[in-house]
Formats: C-alpha cells, structure tokens, sequence
C-alpha cells in the first residue's frame, strides 16, 4: 500500500501549483504550441517550459514536434476531469463575492476535455449551490 499512497502523492503534487493548473486549463480543449500556450497563460517562456516538461514528464501531457514548434496536448482526459470537479467545488463553496456564480459556471464549461464549450446558461455543475425555490 504505500507505494500505492506514495504514487497517487506524485499525481497530486503535479496539480498542486497554480501555474500547472493554469497551463491544464490552456490546453483541456486542444492541443496548442507553446507560443500559444505562453500567449493564454502570460507566463515567460522559461517558466512555461520547465512546466510543461515536468507535466510531460508525469505522463500529463503529451507532446509532437512539428518544425521548430512543439505542441502539447492532454494526455489523459481524467486530468481534465479531477480539475474541473475539484475547482467547481471549490468555488462553489466560497462565500466570498470575488467567486461569481456566473464566473464558476464559466470556468466549468471550458473545462471540457475535448469539446467545445457550450453556453452556461442552459446548464449549471452538478455541484454548484442553487438558490431554493419555493
């Protein structure tokens, strides 16, 4: 078991800084080269590598080389997945008026592996807190 523990403690840690996280969020609808993926994230182009190799390295993402460019895309789309529902519930749970209800259901649609977002207003995450009715 504790290899298991120490294993699942290694995925963790890859989603455990917010930079990462960002760069997951560039890439959960297509696969970008890192120009692009430096241009959605603002982050310099050092930074941005070391990232991404550490990612590639974990098995998060895979990569092709096309001419000079590189291009990454998610390797496993349960990356995508295990981001978008911790993330929702996270914001869903915040009390705070910085976390828009409006602002979470943006950010749960385009975390969809693969898709393209669809408008938020014809759905809402199973894990966001509504209103009651009466």
């Amino acid at each position: 078991m504790r290899e298991v523990f120490e294993s699942v403690a290694r995925y963790f840690s890859v989603l455990g800084e917010p930079t990462r996280l960002r760069i997951l969020h560039a890439l959960c609808q297509d696969e970008r080269c890192v120009n692009d993926i430096i241009k959605v994230t603002g982050l310099a182009q050092a930074n941005a590598s070391r990232h991404l190799g550490l990612m590639y390295q974990a098995g998060m993402l895979s990569r092709r080389r096309d001419g000079t460019q590189i291009f990454y895309k998610v390797a496993d789309p349960m990356y995508v997945e295990l981001c978008r529902a911790v993330s929702v519930q996270v914001a869903g749970r915040s009390e705070s008026a910085a976390v828009s209800t409006d602002s979470v259901n943006r950010f749960a649609d385009e975390m969809t592996f693969g898709q393209p977002p669809t408008s938020s207003k014809h759905h809402s995450p199973a894990n966001l807190k509504e209103k009651a009715s009466v």
